[in-house]
């Protein structure tokens, strides 16, 4: 397995658990969206910093 392909195991992974975390505190689907898409907007972010700096 790729590294590529290892990080979309990783992705449906966290999204799995964070829709059950999310049913269980009774967000709504619009603010799960949101929270979500924050979310992975500042790890795409950090990513890109990080993978400058290494490079």
């Amino acid at each position: 397995m790729d590294a590529e392909k290892i990080w979309g195991v990783v992705r449906t992974v966290l999204a799995a658990l964070a829709g059950g975390w999310a049913t269980k505190k009774g967000l709504d689907a619009e603010t799960f969206n949101a929270v979500l898409g924050a979310i992975g907007v500042l790890f795409v972010a950090g990513w890109s910093v990080f993978s400058k700096k290494t490079a």
